[in-house]
């Protein structure tokens, strides 16, 4: 058999996979969990049949989801085509089979004929290769080897092995070269010591002969009263038979009147047993019905119809589109949500920024300069503190008319002071914002020591020219247009020194207003299309109950609703389609209770009986007429079986007494033997101590019977042996040498995956295995690789034995897993030897680099 093709239809993990197989050794590669094992489970299947839960190591590998269970394989034998199909899991499957080549379907038993006599368990003894069993290899010898061997093609191989094993045990049993204990040695043994005593006893034979002629004497009378009683005994016998007869001829008397004529048909054993499975197939049928009946009224008790699911089939369209609009619902109650905490984050910043900025008389925030008041604000106020600073100057000078004025080097360094805190206001947090105030203050420190100098220097100074009035004017300008300012902006109350850094903040404020503003308005579109999307729903306000102001719950209470809603549509149909298919059985049940109630009904018309009963007592009639007829039979069989001529009208009275009249006769010649027993016995008593002191004529008469018993054991141990050696030569025939041949290659192969290592393989009743250097181990004493390759050479010298007449794959399950780079080499060039006669698939999740790509078939790439 070579196999070309797997199609697996369901299998495990493979679903509609089809695999090609074009090489005699093909490498079937795939990592661990690939689904190896599951390829090998499935051709094992195809091949056998499916294994039941109870014998299935790694399960029965049901495949998920509706695809069938099984597949098929193309393989071809004898230059012909075939496939092999297999499906579902009852009695291992249904199996199909065709003839490719002529296009003709064949019956199941043309597959059992091609593949017999190899079955699963065959199959795993010879052609499969997977993990090994030490603990049971260590117990395999050549018996066990021959078993596997000779057990294919050999019918009753087994008892034949079993005879022969039992033959060898009986013949070990009488006779051993060596052995003291066995029978035929202990006569041989004893044989000698009584040649001795007959030499020893030829001076003690006179008397022995005088008692050998009176007990001659004896026997002689003793056989003729034997005679007589044996004559006595046969009439008494005669008699007694005749007497024991008796009742049974008066029984037959009363039986006369009974004639088979009298037996009706259609009453006998098969017809009530066709009654009785009527009457069984009717209560099984009305339990069915009843059963039926049974899950049609629980399935339509919980199929009912609930109110909301009304509601869903009449809004389905509506319902199924607003569940479909549920994503984008989520998504804006998601950004609902998140607007909502940003809304209240830039809030909080607002709280936080007015919380550090002083408060008009009215109690709110000032509004923030443009940058054009900005500007013009800061001028005033420095003009108005140079005003305040001349006039204060004006008027120091004229109440202090001795003092001198000063230079103005310092004001000048107070105006740049100044221009560089404005600066620094304008350009905020920024790292130049900062040096713009640390400048300032260098300036004002520098203009005021400046000014100092400057008084010193001079000892005098002109008068100054500013007049007071105009210095007034100014400043009320000044103050009327900041007035204008402080009510424009709301800065009623706040002290000017605070409205320009207050600025920084208002602008802050207002950038968050803004902001706030923008988010508002999104908000409120979001919450629009959020509040537009619930709207769409107070059809089902009676139905689906939520908190608007909780967005993403309410969408999620939405979707689980209708979900829930679904289920409960789907289940129902799914209940109203089991509520049909249980009509249709109860329906079908119904039909064939009517069918079989006709038939019922026929079968009592036809025998012309009304009900059951009537039935009944016909059939216990014609059983006891049976019964009558084959007491009568039984009765006239053992007359004839006594042989006794019965004579017409016989007395049985005279007939006890002639039996008892003969009865006495045969004692009176019994007492009479038993007399001369006794002095037989007496002079035999003698005889045998003289024997047993040596006489040497009954010890030459018991050592003839002695040789006369070991001839007859050594015929029958030589009997024994040649049988054994017979039955072993008629295995050898039938199994056509197949165990000499294994033998021999078991070894050429061993020594071949050992490099030469081991030379030998001794096959008794345990193996063992010989070294090149001569040293033998038992195989419990190898390494797990080297036990490994004692195993495969086995398994390939089988197979290659077999492949003449049963030319089945080879399958290696990973089994060089404990072979090192040279051991796995050498297995791999055995596999390409055993390819050539046989066809070899190796699945393997380790592939060597150097591996013959056209040889691999990558699991993963199908």
């Amino acid at each position: 058999m070579i196999i070309k093709q797997l199609n697996i239809y369901g299998f495990g993990r493979w679903i509609d996979q089809k695999i090609d197989i074009k090489n005699p050794l093909q490498m079937i590669y795939g990592p661990n969990e690939a689904g190896k094992s599951t390829i090998i489970a499935f051709i094992k299947g195809i091949l056998f049949g499916f294994t039941d839960k109870k014998h299935s190591i790694h399960g029965q590998y049901q495949p998920k989801g509706s695809a069938p269970y099984g597949g098929e394989i193309i393989f071809s034998a004898d230059q012909h085509n075939y496939k092999v199909v297999r499906t579902g899991l009852k009695y291992g499957g249904t199996v199909k089979f065709y003839d490719l080549d002529n296009d003709t379907e064949l019956t199941a038993d043309d597959y059992q004929q091609l593949i017999a006599p190899i079955d699963r368990t065959a199959y795993d003894q010879l052609f499969y290769f997977g993990s090994v069993d030490q603990t049971a290899f260590y117990k395999i010898g050549r018996d066990e080897l021959r078993l596997r061997i000779q057990s294919l093609g050999v019918a009753g191989a087994g008892d034949w092995m079993d005879l022969q094993t039992n033959l060898d045990k009986q013949s070990a049993k009488m006779y051993a070269p060596r052995g003291r204990t066995k029978k035929i040695n202990i006569q041989i043994a004893e044989y000698k010591k009584l040649e001795d005593q007959v030499s020893a006893a030829k001076a003690h034979f006179p008397h022995y002969q005088d008692l050998q002629v009176q007990l001659k004497q004896d026997q002689a009378k003793s056989k003729d009263l034997q005679a007589d009683l044996k004559t006595a005994n046969h009439q008494l016998d005669n008699k007694r038979r005749l007497q024991t007869v008796m009742p049974l001829v008066n029984r037959l008397n009363d039986l006369n009147t009974v004639d088979s004529s009298q037996l009706k048909p259609q009453f006998g054993d098969a017809d009530l047993n066709e009654f009785n499975k009527l009457n069984m197939a009717l209560t099984a049928e009305s339990a069915d019905v009843q059963k039926a009946e049974t899950a049609v009224a629980e399935v339509a008790r919980q199929s009912s119809r609930k109110p909301v699911q009304t509601f869903y089939e009449a809004h389905s369209d509506t319902i199924e589109r607003l569940y479909q609009e549920l994503p984008a619902a989520r998504k804006v109650a998601l950004a609902i949500e998140l607007g909502d905490s940003q809304l209240q984050d830039v809030q909080r910043q607002i709280q936080t920024q007015s919380a550090s900025i002083a408060k008009n008389e009215q109690g709110n925030l000032p509004q923030a300069f443009d940058d054009q008041t900005f500007s013009r604000v800061n001028e005033l106020l420095r003009e108005q503190q140079n005003l305040q600073e001349k006039r204060a100057e004006v008027t120091r000078k004229k109440t202090q008319s001795a003092e001198q004025p000063h230079g103005n080097g310092g004001l000048i360094w107070y105006g740049v002071a100044a221009a560089l805190v404005v600066l620094g206001f304008l350009l905020g947090s920024s790292s130049f914002g900062w040096i713009g105030y640390i400048l300032a203050v260098v300036a004002a420190l520098w203009g005021w020591y400046s000014a100092k100098g400057s008084s010193k220097s001079q000892p005098t100074s002109s008068p100054s020219h500013e007049d007071p009035v105009e210095i007034d004017q100014k400043l009320e300008q000044i103050r009327t247009e900041l007035t204008a300012v402080q009510k424009q902006f709301g800065l009623q109350g706040i002290d000017e020194a605070k409205w320009l850094p207050m600025q920084s903040s208002l602008r802050e404020i207002q950038r968050l207003q803004q902001s706030y503003q923008q988010q508002k308005t999104a908000l409120n579109e979001q919450q629009a299309k959020y509040q537009d999307y619930l709207d769409q729903w107070q059809f089902a306000s009676d139905w689906l109950k939520f908190d608007q102001t909780k967005y993403s719950t309410a969408i999620e209470t939405i979707g689980k609703t209708v979900a829930h809603w679904q289920q409960l549509s789907t289940d129902y149909q799914h209940q109203q389609a089991v509520l049909t298919q249980e009509k249709k059985t109860l329906a079908a049940a119904k039909a064939k209770l009517v069918e079989l109630t006709q038939q019922k009904q026929t079968f009592l018309k036809d025998r012309h009986v009304e009900n059951d009963e009537a039935f009944q007592k016909g059939v216990a009639f014609q059983a006891e007429l049976a019964k009558q007829l084959d007491q009568k039979a039984t009765l006239e069989s053992q007359i004839k079986a006594a042989k006794i001529s019965i004579p017409e009208n016989i007395d049985q009275d005279a007939l006890n007494t002639d039996v008892r009249e003969a009865t006495e006769k045969v004692q009176s010649l019994q007492d009479q033997l038993n007399d001369l027993s006794r002095e037989m016995t007496r002079v035999q008593t003698e005889i045998a101590g003289l024997i047993k002191n040596g006489q040497y004529y009954d010890l030459r008469q018991e050592l003839a019977n002695q040789q006369t018993e070991i001839v007859e054991n050594v015929q029958k141990y030589l009997a024994l042996k040649l049988s054994s050696q017979w039955i072993q030569a008629v295995l050898d025939i039938a199994s056509k040498g197949r165990l000499p041949k294994t033998l021999a290659l078991a070894k050429q192969y061993f020594a071949t995956l050992t490099n030469d290592a081991y030379k030998e393989i001794i096959f008794k009743k345990e193996i063992s295995v010989v070294r090149k250097d001569d040293v033998s181990f038992p195989i419990n004493e190898l390494s797990t690789g080297t036990l490994e390759q004692l195993y495969l050479a086995l398994i390939f010298s089988m197979a290659v034995g077999f492949s003449s007449q049963y030319p089945m794959p080879i399958i290696i399950d990973d089994g060089f897993v404990n072979f090192d780079q040279r051991r796995k080499a050498a297995a791999l060039a055995m596999l390409q030897q055993v390819s050539e006669k046989t066809q070899v698939l190796y699945f393997t999740a380790n592939l060597d680099a150097n591996t013959d790509s056209k040889l691999v078939l990558d699991l993963k790439t199908l």
